[in-house]
């Protein structure tokens, strides 16, 4: 997971809002204008899951979630306009929840979710910055609820669709890449190749799929934090 930086909504939207102030998403929302907001934070991730950065082939894919829970368990009473805030929505992958019979533990991300509060928020650079990841791809977080959050309501560590496996991989081509350029360079040059890679995934100029581990390692040799 990293950060997400969310633009301005959609026109759609916001005319949307306007023009009914009183709608529900569940309900109310316009095929055309989901259609708009798929589209643009399919954009905005660069055809990335938000929770477990997958790539999603095509807006048609992405799943609209509300990283504030639609009805949370302690609702007293529904709040309709939160649920057309833009800047609670993220793009996320359907989470296995397509297969037919698939079971509950097998499913990842806002299929594996529901509606459980999460700590974590993907639009905070703080909060993402406690997430960790360990050499075999697992993903965990010292703080103990950012840990459930994305060890058990979350599911990203989900064996079935091979998660921590795919980071793993994913982590060790990018070392090897980087060996690779720099081999018989000088310890300089191997920090500045370090840095150069850093900086282009930061700046969102070459987001891969499970890059989260990358730049959590590579944090981690520049002795970022």
């Amino acid at each position: 997971m990293i950060v997400i930086k969310r633009g301005k909504e959609p026109n759609s939207l916001l005319q949307f809002r306007k023009q009914n102030p009183n709608a529900d998403y569940e309900s109310d929302a316009p095929s055309d204008v989901l259609k708009d907001v798929r589209e643009q934070m399919w954009r905005e991730q660069k055809h990335l899951c938000a929770y477990c950065m997958k790539k999603i082939d095509s807006p048609d894919l992405v799943r609209i979630e509300h990283c504030r829970p639609r009805h949370p368990r302690n609702e007293v009473e529904h709040d309709k306009k939160a649920t057309l805030d833009f800047k609670w929505m993220l793009g996320v992958c359907y989470g296995n929840s397509l297969v037919k019979g698939v079971k509950m533990e097998d499913r990842t991300c806002d299929a594996h979710r529901g509606n459980t509060e999460l700590t974590i928020n993907p639009f905070d650079e703080k909060s993402v910055r406690k997430i960790k990841y360990k050499e075999n791809g697992y993903i965990y977080s010292d703080d103990e609820k950012i840990n459930k959050d994305v060890t058990e309501t979350l599911n990203l560590n989900c064996q079935t669709m091979s998660l921590p496996q795919t980071r793993r991989r994913v982590l060790l081509a990018e070392k090897n890449r980087i060996m690779k350029k720099c081999n018989g360079k000088s310890h300089d040059a191997f920090i500045r190749e370090l840095e150069r890679t850093y900086q282009s995934l930061v700046q969102d100029q070459n987001l891969t799929p499970y890059c989260g581990i990358i730049i959590s390692w590579l944090e981690s040799k520049l002795k970022i934090s």
